[in-house]
């Protein structure tokens, strides 16, 4: 992998010699990397990380001095430029109710001024949504919005005109139920996996809101097929603003219900080691794709999708592992049930 330091002003410094590469790439949150090297192959003055052979570029954040038998290291480590939206909060509020791309773009645009990101024109992606947000971390509030219709964002250096250019994208749908794109299927039978690990957790699940704001209450039903209520007591505290029509308030109660309902979802999560020869990274799938796995000890299939890809360069290998589905809740998150 070819790394290139850039100082503050994206000016070239050096290329960099690691003796061991992580990068974390993410699609429903921020990603990060990792990197190790002599200190004689550092300097001070890079603040950027850039590689023309991935789409991320990191920022230095943390810097590292050791010293060790093997000689002085050095370690470096930050999120990619996606960090940036969570320097930012959401205020004043925002609410809006037309397409949620569309919406994300502008809070980007209004928000982020003195960070040198822009958002080009584009044409919109996803659904209309009502999106409403007061005092959070844009990129939590971004993110956890555009995760709802399997949206990702980010923040690409373009390395020819110099600009930090915003986007909001979807991965393509490699499933075998698609009929557009060649399809990717992870499994050990398929030589595709070389190993696998599959959760399932319903512990901190819930799949029912009652939901209550100033004047009234309502429930949220999420069930399918019937099935016992997981019930979840959601007081929004919320109150009618002036000019504001019942309608648009009463949507706005509902957006806040669901997205707390959200935070305590049945988990399916599959961590996968990928073998590199009958299916090949960025050229058969690629972060974000929708594809089918499947576990063929249990006799389990799923159409999901890649939402982290973890490479590790040492010792001259470079070793994929996949992580499809959703993320698994800290036991923190899982107690809140």
């Amino acid at each position: 992998m070819n790394l290139i330091g850039l100082n503050a002003s994206f000016q070239v410094v050096k290329t960099l010699t690691c003796i061991n590469i992580q990068w974390n790439r993410k699609y429903y949150e921020p990603g990060e990397y990792a990197l190790q090297m002599r200190a004689c192959d550092w300097d001070t003055g890079i603040a950027y990380v850039y590689t023309p052979d991935r789409p991320e570029t990191g920022m230095v954040e943390k810097v590292e001095t050791e010293h060790t038998v093997k000689g002085d290291l050095v370690n470096v480590s930050g999120f990619f430029l996606e960090g940036m939206l969570n320097w930012k909060v959401t205020y004043p509020k925002h609410s809006s109710a037309g397409n949620l791309s569309a919406a994300c773009k502008a809070l980007v645009g209004a928000l982020l001024t003195d960070t040198g990101v822009t958002v080009p024109t584009a044409a919109d992606v996803g659904a209309a949504a009502m999106f409403e947000s007061e005092g959070e971390f844009l990129g939590d509030a971004t993110y956890a919005a555009l995760k709802a219709q399997e949206l990702g964002q980010k923040i690409r250096y373009d390395y020819d005109s110099g600009l930090l250019l915003y986007s909001i994208w979807q991965g393509a749908d490699r499933s075998q139920s698609q009929g557009v794109n060649p399809y990717a299927v992870f499994s050990q039978d398929f030589g595709t996996v070389d190993s696998m690990t599959l959760t399932r957790d319903t512990s901190a699940y819930r799949n029912y809101a009652i939901v209550l704001y100033d004047g009234g209450s309502f429930d949220i039903d999420l069930r399918t097929g019937g099935g016992p209520k997981r019930i979840l007591y959601v007081d929004t505290g919320m109150t009618i603003e002036d000019g504001q029509t019942q309608a648009d308030f009463l949507a706005a109660v509902t957006s806040e219900a669901r997205k707390q309902l959200a935070e305590y979802p049945s988990v399916l999560n599959i961590d996968a080691d990928v073998m590199q020869n009958n299916i090949l990274y960025g050229i058969d799938y690629d972060l974000g794709d929708k594809c089918d796995v499947r576990d063929d000890r249990l006799q389990l299939a799923f159409e999901t999708r890649i939402i982290e890809v973890r490479e590790v360069w040492k010792n001259n290998t470079h070793g994929i592992t996949l992580q499809f589905g959703d993320k698994i809740p800290t036991a923190y998150q899982r107690g809140r049930a």
